[in-house]
């Protein structure tokens, strides 16, 4: 709900979106789909996904630090 409520709150128009997440057992679920329907058409979300298991979060420095790499 956070997220979304985020997205309310601030013109996200012409942007570009990058997702991170940690998360349990269920995966990423719908949390791309689900973000995705709410922004704007006139912003563009990277399919480039970082997300990260909840008991492995503290050892995963490495994958976001190359994650945000490819980004630039």
């Amino acid at each position: 709900m956070a997220v979304l409520s985020f997205i309310e709150e601030n013109d996200l128009s012409d942007k570009q979106v990058y997702l991170f997440c940690s998360h349990g057992t269920g995966g990423l679920a719908r949390s791309v789909q689900d973000i995705s329907e709410v922004l704007p058409e006139s912003v563009k979300v990277s399919e480039n996904v970082f997300d990260v298991y909840e008991d492995d979060t503290a050892s995963a420095k490495e994958g976001l630090l190359n994650w945000l790499g490819e980004l630039q």
